[in-house]
């Protein structure tokens, strides 16, 4: 509270506990018009489970529309939190969208890892403008669907129907 930092940020207020008289340093909220958030399973009715080390129900709960984009579809009685993960009820989700390997090339956790090769990619096409143009076309406006922006991201169907990423030794 006596610090520089009140001087030069602006949304920084001071409010009085009307309990203890304290003053403290507080934040206006964030409210998002609209969050996107991934999550590993949920149903057509709303609920989710999502990875507990991220914010995703505090981001739902914040924002005036959420879109869950999710791994799998299930029925709502199998819409648990495993350890490591959390529900977000339906109250908070405005649409659940199906898109398997939807968090791609970042992680989903204890589904599939960050695809690193992808990332590097993109690094180093965004170096400079003529390769990021050639990286916006083969993965973002290039594809026309999901499924083909997963083959052009090297991921192909197995027999189970999981999808594979190609590029990796042994096909995983």
């Amino acid at each position: 509270m006596h610090s520089d930092l009140m001087k030069v940020r602006r949304d920084l207020k001071t409010v009085r506990d009307p309990y203890s008289g304290n003053e403290y340093v507080v934040v206006l909220p964030v409210i998002p018009d609209i969050a996107v958030i991934h999550a590993a399973k949920g149903s057509r009715s709303g609920e989710i489970v999502t990875d507990a080390t991220r914010n995703d129900r505090l981001l739902a709960m914040a924002a005036k529309k959420t879109i869950a984009v999710v791994e799998e579809l299930v029925e709502p009685e199998a819409v648990l939190p495993r350890r490591q993960e959390v529900f977000v009820a339906s109250v908070h989700i405005d649409a659940v969208v199906l898109a398997p390997v939807g968090a791609h090339p970042t992680a989903c956790p204890g589904i599939y890892e960050t695809d690193a090769a992808h990332i590097r990619e993109y690094v180093v096409a965004s170096k400079d403008e003529q390769g990021f143009a050639a990286y916006l076309e083969k993965y973002i406006f290039g594809p026309q669907n999901h499924d083909q922006y997963l083959e052009a991201a090297s991921f192909h169907r197995g027999d189970s129907g999981s999808y594979m990423l190609g590029n990796l030794p042994g096909g995983k």
